[in-house]
C-alpha cells in the first residue's frame, strides 16, 4: 500500500505527540512502517531506531521539567538491558511467519494495556525488594526488546504501584528506561542489517517534533478518545500481519 510522504509525516508527528504525551506512538509508527511494506523485522528495528529518537527528545523535556526519578531510574534501566539484548536476539533467530504471529499477539496484548485506565497510585503500595528490581527490569526489557507496545504504560503502572510515583514522575522516568533499552535493541537490530535506514530519516523529524509538543502538553490533554484510536490501529496492523501468514 502506497502512502504520500505528507501523510507519512502526519502520521509520524501524531506517533511522537502521543507517545511522548503517554503511550501509543511505537503502534502508530509500526502500523506505518507496515502499511509502508516494510518486512515485519525491519520494521521492528527501524522501530527500534524511531522510539529511541522518540524517548530522547521526551525524557529530556521531562528531565529539564523535573519529572525523572533520577534515583531508581539507573538500577531498574541497568538490569533492564539484558532482557532487551536477548529478546531482540530471540526475535531475530525467528522465521518471518513466526516473527509476523508473535507481533500480532504482542499487539493485542498492547490493546489491552492501551485500553486499561490510568494506573491508580495506592499511599500504601509497598516498594519492590531489591532481588524483585532486576527480575521486573529483565522482563520490561524483555518485552521492549522484541517489540514494546504500550511499554510505557506497563512501567508507569510498575513505577506507581512499587515506588509511589505520581503519574508525571513516572513518565518521565519511564521514558529514560525505554530510551536506553530501545537503544539497546536498535544497536542488535542494526548489527543484523535489521533497520531501514531510509525510512527511519523521513520518519524521525515530524515525529521529533511531535515528542517535543507531547512532553510539553505531558498529561494535560484527556487520552480515553485516543486509546480507542490506538487499538483500531494495532487491531488493523495485526490483522495485516495474520494476513501474511497465508
Amino acid at each position: 500500500m502506497e502512502l504520500s510522504w505528507i501523510l507519512v509525516a502526519l502520521l509520524s508527528f501524531g506517533g511522537g505527540f502521543i507517545g511522548s504525551m503517554m503511550s501509543g506512538g511505537s503502534v502508530v509508527i509500526l502500523s506505518l512502517l507496515k502499511f509502508l511494506d516494510v518486512p515485519t523485522k525491519i520494521a521492528i528495528g527501524t522501530l527500534k531506531l524511531t522510539i529511541a529518537g522518540l524517548t530522547l527528545v521526551s525524557m529530556l523535556t521531562y528531565f529539564k521539567g523535573g519529572a525523572v526519578d533520577v534515583r531508581i531510574a539507573p538500577a531498574l534501566t541497568f538490569s533492564s538491558l539484558v532482557g532487551a539484548v536477548l529478546g531482540s536476539a530471540f526475535f531475530l533467530s525467528l522465521p518471518e511467519k513466526e516473527a509476523n504471529l508473535l507481533v500480532a499477539i504482542f499487539l493485542t496484548v498492547g490493546v489491552y494495556f492501551t485500553l486499561k485506565s490510568k494506573p491508580k497510585f495506592k499511599r500504601n503500595s509497598q516498594k519492590l525488594s531489591r532481588k524483585a528490581v532486576p527480575i521486573i527490569g529483565f522482563l520490561i526489557g524483555f518485552y521492549i526488546g522484541i517489540l514494546g507496545v504500550a511499554s510505557t504504560l506497563i512501567v508507569i503502572a510498575a513505577l506507581g504501584l512499587f515506588f509511589r510515583l505520581d503519574m508525571l514522575k513516572a513518565n518521565g522516568t519511564a521514558k529514560m528506561i525505554i530510551f536506553v533499552n530501545n537503544s539497546i535493541a536498535a544497536l542488535t537490530y542494526a548489527s543484523k542489517g535489521s533497520i531501514d535506514y531510509h525510512t527511519a530519516l523521513l520518519i524521525l523529524a515530524p515525529l521529533l517534533l511531535g515528542s517535543w509538543l507531547g512532553a510539553k502538553t505531558a498529561l494535560k490533554m484527556g487520552d480515553k478518545k485516543l486509546k480507542v484510536v490506538f487499538a483500531a490501529i494495532a487491531l488493523l496492523t495485526a490483522l495485516k500481519l495474520i494476513t501474511e501468514l497465508f
